[in-house]
């Protein structure tokens, strides 16, 4: 998985030399659980799959106690490069955002307006909390005194305000497309009591559209 690589590299990069388990608490730190899907499971994982590939190296294996051993790692010339190309590539790309929630809401009208309204103020309802926690956060952040617990990089700073933004967003959207669930302007109503000849038209307008070639 490119966020993985990318972010495992990155780290190696900036830490050299660093064994597994310092990258481990840095990236549970964070929350790449939450918004990379990087399971805890998958750094080591990735760690030995980027050193078997030839874009990291061990430098040292280390006993201390009665404690697991750690593995020291470094950068080599074919993992800076490769981070160099895979950073480019997702920072100048325009990427589609897959949100699970925009699938499922091609379904919405199976719910009914009243559903439909409750389920997007709940999601409103979320959104405001996980809006309130962030703001609570930055407002603590120091973007200059890295030896601080609350140090924050100015660079990610601006980014998470951006989500915030997003949120903030989507927020809205949801508050003002729940009340037109409600009033029938959504037009739930008419999709989820489709009759037989709207169905029969849908089908025939599906044989007019291209075919896609799949066997």
């Amino acid at each position: 998985m490119w966020t993985t690589r990318l972010m495992l590299l990155g780290l190696v990069r900036w830490l050299q030399p660093v064994h597994g388990y310092e990258l481990l608490r840095e990236l549970t730190s964070w929350g790449v659980e939450d918004w990379a899907k990087v399971k805890p499971g998958s750094i080591y994982h990735g760690l030995k799959k980027l050193t078997a590939d030839g874009c990291l190296e061990v430098v040292a294996t280390e006993q201390v106690d009665n404690r697991p051993a750690r593995t020291s790692y470094k950068i080599t010339a074919k993992g800076e490069a490769e981070f160099q190309e895979t950073l480019r590539a997702k920072l100048w790309e325009l990427a589609p955002i897959q949100d699970p929630f925009f699938i499922a809401w091609s379904f919405v009208p199976v719910l009914g307006r009243r559903e439909a309204a409750a389920m997007l103020r709940n999601r409103a309802a979320m959104l405001r909390d996980v809006v309130a926690k962030q703001e609570g956060l930055l407002s603590l952040a120091s973007p200059t005194d890295f030896t601080r617990d609350s140090f924050l990089p100015t660079h990610v700073k601006r980014a998470l305000e951006l989500g915030l933004e997003a949120m903030k967003l989507s927020i809205r959207w949801c508050e003002e497309t729940a009340v037109e669930a409600e009033n029938g302007t959504l037009g739930i109503d008419d999709i989820h009591h489709m009759g037989p000849d709207a169905i029969e038209h849908w089908k025939r307008h599906i044989a007019t559209l291209p075919d896609p070639g799949v066997s």
